[in-house]
């Protein structure tokens, strides 16, 4: 006599569909938490990589402002005896004068200008990190630009070696703000840093006697996340004080 078969029944199927259910949520769960945590990983590393670019143009360029050929030259006076202005950052360098910039507020970017003379023979780099076979005059100039790219705000911190806004070249992208402070000394007869001065303080006197500069660049943090925004701050500060050679007694050379 046959025996009568017997399959799943309704409440086994539902079980065995609910555990199935359960594994996939376990398994979304994981791939999710894995991908995110990959992309702030790539973020990170993409993060370090701009900032040491970026704090590495800015020092190689800042620290040679004032650079001349002592054996054309006396001085700067001599190397550069006609004023310049500057269009990229609003501002006209006096004769001699080697750092310029502008600053509106900490929330608004300043910008930095730093100027010195190439023999063509030194190897001494432009914002830009270019090198010329001939003299050349440079007045590299930092600045901030945003734009608008898909529905995005992107910040860039843009350079130009000769002050011309047209000819700026783009450096690094998520700099929101660019802070500088200007170090020098309010005693006579020594270099020893004692004050640092944002650029709508500094006197015609406080220009020339410039002898490092302090640089706090602000990038947009990728980790950041506006539904969790106590987990990570929305933006990471980085700042660098950069000493400029020629009033340090270190003559100026490439890095």
């Amino acid at each position: 006599m046959m025996r009568a078969q017997r399959g799943y029944t309704l409440v086994e199927i539902v079980i065995a569909l609910l555990i199935g259910l359960f594994l996939l949520a376990g398994l979304f769960t994981i791939f999710s938490n894995t991908r995110r945590t990959s992309s702030q990983q790539t973020g990170l590393a993409q993060l370090q990589d701009e900032e040491r670019i970026a704090m590495s143009l800015l020092n190689d360029v800042v620290q040679n402002a004032g650079y001349y050929n002592t054996n054309l030259y006396q001085s700067a006076l001599t190397a550069w005896p006609a004023s310049v202005a500057d269009a990229a950052s609003g501002t006209t360098l006096a004769p001699g004068q080697a750092v310029s910039g502008t600053h509106t507020s900490s929330t608004v970017p300043d910008t930095l200008v730093a100027r010195y003379a190439t023999t063509g023979l030194d190897n001494v780099i432009n914002c830009s990190g270019s090198t010329s076979t001939l003299a050349t005059n440079y007045v590299n100039t930092f600045f901030v630009t945003s734009s608008n790219v898909g529905g995005n705000t992107v910040y860039t911190l843009n350079c130009t070696p000769d002050g011309n806004g047209n000819h700026a070249v783009p450096l690094v992208v998520g700099v929101q703000n660019l802070q500088v402070w200007y170090g020098i000394s309010t005693q006579p007869g020594t270099n020893n840093v004692d004050t640092y001065k944002t650029a709508d303080l500094m006197s015609a006197a406080n220009w020339a006697n410039v002898t490092s500069v302090r640089v706090t660049l602000t990038f947009v943090n990728p980790m950041y996340s506006p539904a969790t925004p106590t987990q990570q701050p929305q933006y990471v500060y980085f700042t660098r004080v950069i000493a400029l050679q020629g009033r340090t007694g270190v003559v100026a050379t490439a890095l």
